[in-house]
């Protein structure tokens, strides 16, 4: 049953209650108006527990925004919400239009840097995150003694003479939760054998990263990408004050799976409202997203850290991931799914108690 207010209440005990169950949670469609978002189609959702996101149906259905209690859970960038039509494929201008938020899909076909090869020529972190829904759907409903709140999208990466990929998403949470359960199933529709990198790019922002942040991982192993992250190799997981001359540092995981059969990472402060905590974790199971990317940026503005579960090991790109033989490729009719859950944790108790799960 929904825990709402400091109780649990039955679907009875809330219809008796309230006119509309959207009194005290729901999801309101939204069109963003001025500059660069007008027009812009989104999906506010409210669980009743404070936490609160909005999912961007123009944007891959991304969250773009998330709070809790009425504080943000992840980093937004200077460019905010911008309309698909502003995407520029060309270079790293990706970053021209790079939200940020609780979450960016990357891909479809790349993730990272920009290139050109047999396939064609791609953008910095590929284009489905500028693609708008082809179809848009969401509701409010019961399954049992669990109120649910579920959107729904479909999306195309399409091109004459190259791809025809079909990516559909579902987002859920349930009334009186603190957690966003999101799974994607990435379908190839045409008839050739394509290239398929898929990262989810989750950022951890203000205040839960600060100078008491710390980031805890499920891995195995963990190494820097370059001579820039291996300078930063000691403090990978700490947060610290914002520096108008910090360069990023990525770092590559090895996920494991906890006791509960998912990897996990973490970004916790302990120190928020008044030390009782507060944490942002993201949980993957490794079969499905074996890579996991870790982004340390203390830069001004740009203030956040990364945690980015992916399908292939090489941040490097295509070019470089079909080099190493680590590039995965979608079959004529193949689909595969993904999951990916986020949960608040309000104490550090609550931490504690994920941290006991993590093996050795």
């Amino acid at each position: 049953m929904p825990q709402l207010f400091g109780r649990e209440y039955s679907r009875a005990e809330l219809a008796s209650r309230t006119g509309r169950l959207d009194v005290v949670a729901g999801i309101t469609p939204l069109t963003l108006r001025g500059g660069r978002e007008e027009g812009v189609r989104a999906l506010a959702f409210e669980t009743g527990s404070g936490f609160s996101f909005m999912a961007v149906a123009d944007r891959a259905l991304d969250v773009a925004v998330a709070r809790y209690d009425g504080i943000p859970l992840c980093w937004r960038s200077c460019n905010d919400i911008a309309a698909p039509a502003y995407y520029d494929p060309h270079g790293d201008d990706f970053l021209r239009t790079f939200v940020g938020g609780l979450f960016t899909t990357c891909g479809l076909e790349n993730f990272g840097p920009a290139g050109s090869d047999q396939w064609g020529s791609f953008g910095l972190h590929g284009r489905i995150d500028s693609t708008p829904a082809e179809n848009i759907a969401y509701e409010t409903r019961w399954r049992g003694d669990e109120c649910l709140l579920e959107a729904r999208g479909t999306f195309r990466e399409t091109r004459v003479f190259g791809e025809n990929v079909r990516f559909e998403r579902r987002l859920r949470v349930s009334v009186g939760g603190r957690s966003l359960e999101l799974h994607d199933e990435v379908s190839n529709d045409g008839g050739t054998s394509r290239p398929h990198m898929l990262l989810y790019h989750c950022n951890g922002g203000f205040p839960i990263l600060g100078d008491a942040a710390e980031l805890h991982v499920s891995h195995s192993s963990m190494r820097p990408r370059d001579a820039q992250a291996e300078a930063g190799l000691a403090h990978w997981s700490r947060g610290g004050p914002p520096d108008p001359a910090f360069k990023e540092q990525v770092f590559i995981h090895e996920p494991v799976v906890c006791d509960d059969g998912l990897a996990a990472a973490v970004l916790t402060n302990p120190t928020l409202r008044g030390g009782r905590g507060l944490a942002l974790a993201i949980r993957f199971d490794p079969a499905q997203l074996p890579a996991l990317f870790t982004w340390r940026m203390l830069g001004y503005g740009t203030y956040v850290m990364g945690m980015e579960p992916a399908n292939c090991p090489t941040i490097e790109g295509r070019i470089e991931a079909e080099k190493r033989g680590t590039l995965p490729f979608l079959e004529p009719g193949e689909t595969r799914s993904y999951d990916l859950h986020f949960e608040v944790l309000e104490s550090n108790e609550d931490v504690t108690a994920l941290l006991h799960r993590f093996p050795g």
